[in-house]
């Protein structure tokens, strides 16, 4: 019986003897490997980033809405009968524990500037607005207190109105008119924040000067500790059920949500992702063993009149199909180091263009042994098959 170093050695000879079927029976295994691993990174890269921005924004956040501003209609009850200013002072006077209470209105205007102009979500905040939302400045200055207080007609806007309406200026002093007023623009926010495509003005300016609404859409709750946003939601909620004189808790004429709701939501969109790309994997995954399967069943035929020599000269069927294992062992290993070299190659590429991707040790290990378990498979059967026959009948196989 040949010996295990014995069949390393001619596994690797009968390799370097066919270095370009070798060659060409790998090449599908490094393109799956190597595409299941990169996609894997990416996605993880994905799901991260999209849960840590949410955290590191909205941990501390609570927000009242009315359900008429979500588009359910509800006739006893509208954003002018329940968000007003007399709930804010209610939430101010009876709630502890809160770094602010700020109202919110939000509508669309046109926004002119010279020859130019755009449709843009607009928000009348109050200035503490951009603290609560962890908002960074670009380039500008902030809204202040003064600014609401003179009933300023001054604006902040994202960075993508600021591109589309002013090009390659800078907007900052620059003037914006919006219906019938026209607004300074002194701020312009971050550029990869949420709200780029917004422009926000101060909210005692609609309120007093340009609308005269009363009433709110949003009213945003920022609470000093995250630890305690569920407590606070309870305490508010009860609070808001009183003022409203509330009779039936199961059919509230309002909304309030925090953000651990947002991120259950989340979390259930990226598990149906997650559920899709694993679909994805395991189709490529059959397609990718179909076409070893023919790989290695023409391989191994190819080699019939090799075994029948072997055969002849009084090797075992054991011998044989130990061969034949080495070399499906021996060319996973060989080639396993290709592929991942590959992967973090092309994440290296990707992180150039600020994509982060996350190589798992879990997506290395798993794509290994199902590679090493097809290798092996695929390659032992017809090997099995072509070791049974008689030694003349494998002698004389064209």
């Amino acid at each position: 019986m040949i010996s295990i170093l014995e069949n390393i050695t001619n596994s690797f000879e009968s390799i370097r003897a066919n270095k370009l079927r070798s060659s060409l029976s790998m090449l599908g295994i490094i393109i799956w490997v190597s595409s299941v691993i990169i996609l894997t990174a990416i996605w993880n890269w994905s799901q991260r980033s999209i849960v840590t921005k949410m955290q590191e924004l909205w941990t501390n956040i609570l927000t009242i809405s009315a359900w008429w501003w979500f588009g359910w209609i509800n006739t006893k009850a509208t954003s002018k009968d329940i968000l007003t200013a007399k709930i804010v002072k209610s939430i101010k006077e009876n709630i502890t524990w809160l770094d602010s209470v700020l109202p919110i209105i939000s509508t669309n205007w046109q926004l002119v500037y010279g020859r130019n102009n755009m449709s843009a979500s607009v928000m009348w905040i109050s200035n503490d607005f951009f603290k609560a939302k962890n908002i960074s400045i670009e380039y500008g200055s902030n809204l202040t207190q003064k600014n609401q207080d003179d009933l300023d007609k001054v604006a902040v806007i994202g960075q993508d109105v600021a591109t589309e309406l002013f090009a390659s200026e800078n907007p900052v002093w620059k003037k914006i008119k919006m219906g019938n007023n026209v607004f300074l623009i002194n701020w312009v926010i971050w550029t990869s924040s949420t709200y780029s495509s917004y422009i926000f003005i101060p909210i005692s300016t609609a309120s007093i000067r340009i609308t005269g609404q009363k009433y709110y859409s949003q009213i945003m709750i920022a609470v000093t500790d995250s630890k305690k946003v569920s407590e606070k939601q309870t305490e508010i909620d009860t609070l808001l059920q009183k003022d409203l004189k509330v009779t039936d808790s199961s059919n509230l004429p309002y909304r309030l949500r925090n953000q651990s709701e947002m991120l259950t939501n989340m979390s259930s969109i990226t598990s149906t992702l997650t559920m899709l790309l694993a679909w994805i994997a395991w189709i490529s995954l059959l397609v990718w063993w179909i076409w070893v399967m023919n790989i290695m069943l023409v391989s191994v035929t190819e080699r019939t009149r090799e075994i029948g020599i072997r055969k002849a000269i009084w090797a075992w069927k054991i011998d044989i199909l130990l061969q034949f294992l080495t070399e499906a062992s021996s060319l996973s290993v060989l080639w396993w180091a290709l592929w991942i070299w590959f992967s973090y190659f092309v994440v290296y590429i990707l992180t150039k263009f600020s994509i982060s991707a996350i190589i798992s040790t879990n997506s290395i290990l798993i794509s290994f042994l199902f590679s090493l378990w097809i290798w092996v498979i695929f390659w032992l059967l017809p090997a099995y098959k072509a070791a049974k026959l008689r030694p003349i009948d494998a002698l004389r196989f064209e």
